[in-house]
Formats: structure tokens, sequence, C-alpha cells
């Protein structure tokens, strides 16, 4: 489809290296860089200039007659009682009836039973959470911090920085930024990516680590792969807000592309195989750039899922992302053939259009004791998992949208969710989810082995600080509901930092499937922001 996008190898082999925690020094633990400053060159994280999208979140904060309301989606009733998550065991947490839903039963939210205080603020804002949970560990990161948690919450290792890890490979100058992790169950290996950038002479690097076992302190083979080459063919674009997914053959790394000195470019897509990351190996990719959504417009932050299904069989990878700033359908990617660049084929990539609620950038959220706003930012997608479990094979995927609840005089933002039916492309359930007076923001989902859902995501208004909480709903629950959220860990001050997110993170338990772990952001003490760990179960 040379159209809608384009597609090709790398030219070059790029080495990875060996890295371990212990094999660092006393110099590696002090005075070592956590990052260079923001390059002159990085103008926007946005498909449009800055100046345009401010104008379009000063339009965001109007509730609209077109806006969702919810007559569309029932507005789902929440308790403000529920108690603070805090210290390690956690008792079982009540849940209100639902206004809205009162003749249907109420089952039990999450019960929260492992909760600890992850890293606090560091130089970075925002945080860009993101965990992964092992057979053992619990494994949690922001930018660019890296430590390694037992399941009680203890703190087993920490390295000085992700610069630590990457510090073989990682090119002159550069800093780095927006990491994001994984637990591949299927190989019991853990993937560490992290963008970089410089300055000057102006350079964008993907970086990965991958650890030899399944010790998440290391050792870990390392590369950084040019970011500013599509396929083998230089471009003048640098790589933001890296997204990670895997299957059983595969791991997927996605990106929004800039222009230096400029704007939006496209979307691309990189596979790497993991045979070759896994043993070491001198790494090649297979590109797919310039993606195109069907109605011909750019994709902007195509969301690659982690994939939990059998060993058996090799179907498509899947990936997705919602139009933007506003639409009323997303893109659902099929990647056949993942690997055929190295057994003499070539990758496969076909997308499609999917129906859905409506959707629209969301207003930044009010907080207490200021007229600072949290930044909601946009409305893409902000993960996306899939699961083929008991012959069923679904995508589940959620954002940040605006909505006008009935009653309400201001839009809001709330949480919006969606499970795909990958093999009819349709979407089988979706909701909306918030509360009149209330802004919620920055969600994240993820199933257990039963099928069942668990979204975690910061709240707060003019009389609540910005907090944790998560919600979810059981596989048998009434279809296109969440049960009623429960609070992880309260807000503490205002927050005037600006960004918020830009994402949180979520896990599988790779020693218990039934066990879903969730990492995401609050606002602390002195207007900082910390961030919280939990493991939820139903």
């Amino acid at each position: 489809m040379p159209d809608e996008f384009e597609q090709g190898p790398s030219e070059a082999a790029v080495a990875g290296k060996l890295q371990s925690i212990q094999d660092l020094g006393p110099a590696d633990f002090v005075l070592t860089p956590v990052g260079v400053a923001k390059p002159d060159w990085m103008v926007t994280r946005f498909p449009v200039p800055m100046e345009e999208y401010r104008e379009l979140t000063e339009q965001a904060n109007q509730s609209e007659p077109q806006a969702l309301t919810a007559a569309d989606d029932p507005e789902l009733v929440e308790d403000e009682s529920v108690g603070e998550a805090s210290g390690v065991a956690v008792a079982q947490l009540e849940v209100p009836e639902d206004g809205q839903h009162a003749a249907q039963p109420v089952g039990l939210a999450p019960i929260a039973d492992v909760s600890f205080r992850g890293t606090p603020q560091t130089a970075f804002r925002p945080p860009d959470c993101t965990t992964a949970v092992g057979i053992n560990d619990v494994l949690v990161a922001v930018n660019v911090d890296l430590a390694g948690y037992r399941k009680d919450g203890s703190l087993r290792f920490r390295w000085p920085s992700m610069t630590a890890l990457f510090s073989q490979v990682l090119p002159p100058g550069a800093g780095l930024f927006d990491p994001k992790l994984a637990y591949d169950h299927y190989a019991g290996r853990w993937l560490v990516v992290v963008a970089a950038r410089r300055e000057t002479p102006a350079g964008s690097w993907i970086m990965i680590a991958a650890s030899q076992g399944q010790d998440a302190a290391g050792p870990y083979w390392v590369w950084a792969l040019n970011a500013m080459v599509d396929g083998s063919n230089p471009s003048n674009n640098w790589a933001d807000y890296p997204m990670l997914g895997f299957d059983t053959q595969a791991v997927y790394i996605s990106t929004n592309q800039f222009q230096i000195g400029g704007g939006f470019s496209y979307a691309k897509l990189r596979i790497l195989n993991k045979t070759e990351l896994y043993s070491g190996a001198p790494l090649r990719w297979w590109d797919f750039w310039n993606l195109h959504n069907p109605d011909n417009s750019l994709a902007f932050t195509v969301q690659p899922a982690m994939h939990f299904r059998g060993l058996g069989g090799n179907p498509p990878a899947y990936l997705t992302n919602a139009l933007w700033p506003s639409g009323n359908s997303l893109t659902l990617w099929e990647l056949g053939n993942p690997i055929g660049f190295w057994t003499g084929g070539a990758p496969q990539l076909a997308r499609f259009a999917v129906n859905c609620r409506a959707y629209d950038l969301p207003p930044d959220a009010e907080q207490p004791n200021t007229a600072t706003r949290v930044e909601t930012n946009d409305s893409r997608l902000l993960s996306a998992m899939y699961q083929y479990a008991g012959g069923v094979q679904r995508l589940w995927t959620t954002h940040t949208t605006k909505i006008s609840w009935q009653g309400d005089p201001a839009a809001r933002s709330a949480l919006q969710w969606y499970e795909i039916d990958v093999l009819n492309r349709a979407v089988v359930q979706q909701g909306a989810f918030g509360a009149t007076g209330y802004y919620y923001y920055f969600p994240v989902v993820q199933t257990d082995i039963s099928r069942n859902a668990y979204l975690c995501f910061s709240r707060s208004n003019a009389g609540e600080f910005a907090s944790l909480r998560f919600t979810g709903r059981r596989v048998g629950d009434a279809a296109s509901t969440l049960q009623g959220s429960a609070l992880v860990k309260a807000g503490e001050s205002a927050y005037t930092g600006g960004r918020w997110g830009d994402y949180f993170g979520h896990g599988r338990d790779g020693g218990d499937a039934s066990r879903v772990w969730l990492y995401g952001e609050f606002a602390d003490a002195r207007n900082t922001w910390g961030t919280w760990v939990t493991s939820a179960r139903f």
C-alpha cells in the first residue's frame, strides 16, 4: 500500500553489548547525568503547532451541545468515602451501588492486595510511569529512574539512572526520555525501551535493553537504534513517545516522528526479531512509516499491543490508534508475517476503521488552591493489550476524552474504554467513565487470565488534589459498565508543574496471571509529583 505507508528493512546491523548493575562501580552511582536539556529543535509533541494546540485546549473547556452526555452512556456515581490504600496490606474496599444501574447486581471492585510508594519526583516533569512484573520482581521506571521491587514492596535494587544501563552504547551528548518496560512472559525476559536525543549534531535513537534471563537486575544486552532512518533511508525526523508491544515472535516499537525544528511528519512502527534480540546478536529491523488512517488522515500515537495468547500458532499482531484530535472510529492495524524479513519474505500491514463512541480533546483538570490546571494532554490512546483466552480474541484500549454530563455546566475529562473483537473488527463493548464535577484522566487498561479488566487513572476537581484511583469489571458484569472506583493514593497538594502523565504503567503478573499491577502518578506534597504501585485482583 505505497499511498498509505512505506516500508523497508534496516541497512546495517547494530551490535549489542552486555551491561549489568553488578558491573557498575562507585563512579556510576555519583554525579551520573540523568539527561540533558531539551534540544531547541523539539518544538512540539502534538501533530499540530503548539499555538494551534493551545487554541484547541481552550475550546475543550467549553461545554457544547454536541459533547457526549450521560444519556448516551449513563454516569457511574461513586462513593467519596473510600479510604486511602496506605502501607503494604490493603483491606477489601467497599463499592457503592451504581445509581444508574441499581436494578443490576453490583460486584466487588478489584481488591488492592499490595500497595507501596514508587519513585518520588526526579528532575523530569512529567514522570512517564511504566512497569513490568515477572515471577518475583516488579520493575518500575520514570524519567529516567529504573528500580526493582520485591512483590512485598521492598526495594531490591535501583540503577543510578538509565544512563548507567545504556552507558556502553549511548551516543556522546545524548540524553534519555520516555521510558517503557515490558516482561515477555513467553520467554521470561525483561525489556527496557527509552528514547534518546542530542542537540548538536542533531540525533535521535531508540535505546533497547533485553535481559539475558529472568533476573530484572541484569545482565542485559543493550543497543542504540538509529531513529532518524526509515528502514535504511535517512530522514530529518526525530522519534518521540516510543510505545512498546510484543508477541510470540517479535517486539514492536512505535514512535511519533517529528521534523528537526519542525512539526509532525508521521507515525512509524519498528519490528525487532526476538531471536536476535534475546541472543544478543546484531539487530536488524523492519520499519513501516508514513502511516495513514483509513480516512487518509495521518495516524498519530499508534499503540502496539502487549499480546497474551497461547504458544500455538502465529496469528496477526495487533496495533490501534485514535483519530486526532477527535472522531467516532479507531484504526485497527493487523500485522501479518511479522518476522517475514528474517525468513525471506516481508511483513504485511493492513488497516481497518472500527466504529466507536465519539471522543474529543479533553479539557485540563481543575484542582484546589490554584487556577493552574493539570494538563490532560489529548485523546491519543494510552495503552493496548490483546488477549486470546477461552476461544475469545479481544483487544482492549483506553484514552481520555471530553464529556458533558447531564446537568453539569462545565465540560469535563473522562475515561473512555473499548473492547474490540479483532476477528469481526468491531467494538463489542465500550463506555465513558467519570462523575459530575470531576476530571478523570490518563487511564490504562489490563486484563487478567479470566478476562476481568482493570483500569488505573488520575482524578481531581476544585476540591480534590490529583489522586490515583483504579476500577475494573468482571467478565460477567453488565456490558459496557465499570464498577465504582477506589482510591489508591490521595493527592496532597496543588500541582502547578503543568504536564501530567504522559502515561501510566500496567502489567499482568508474570508469576500469577490472576493478578495485575498498576503504576501511576499523584500530586505529592509541596507541589511535586509522586508515584504509587498497587496490585489488584478480583
